[in-house]
């Protein structure tokens, strides 16, 4: 039975679509798709997820960012990395962005012209209202 738990384990930490968070032994392993949003609290990270759940992570935001490049996670402000699944509006004069679940997040000035820029193109993948 043990030996069946750990060869789980170890299939689960070579799996790129799980996140491993927490230390050595009593960590927890969570699908990448169920994050909303990461939320940085100074050298630590909230990591909220679907179900309404948060986990405090000893991590900062950029390692998460640096860790999440590649897959479907964006960077909207100092202090939030979104993932664009989970995008329902976007309101570009009020800088605002809209998730499922009634969250509303701001958007930085930079990041603003950098999604505006995604939305206008059609890089975004993902079904969402664009607010006028």
């Amino acid at each position: 039975m043990i030996q069946k738990i750990k060869k789980q384990r170890q299939h689960i930490v070579n799996d790129s679509n799980y996140l491993r968070v927490g230390s050595k032994h009593q960590g927890e392993y969570m699908a990448k798709v169920n994050i909303v949003y990461i939320e940085a609290c100074a050298s630590y990270s909230w990591i909220y997820l679907k179900g309404g759940a948060r986990i405090l992570s000893c991590k900062t935001i950029g390692f998460y960012e640096e860790l999440f490049s590649e897959d479907n996670f964006s960077r909207i402000h100092r202090s939030y990395l979104i993932n664009l699944s989970y995008l329902k509006c976007y309101e570009p004069h009020y800088r605002l962005v809209h998730l499922k679940g009634e969250i509303v997040l701001p958007v930085s000035h930079r990041k603003n012209r950098l999604i505006s820029k995604m939305v206008s193109s059609g890089e975004l993948n993902t079904p969402f209202q664009m607010a006028v």
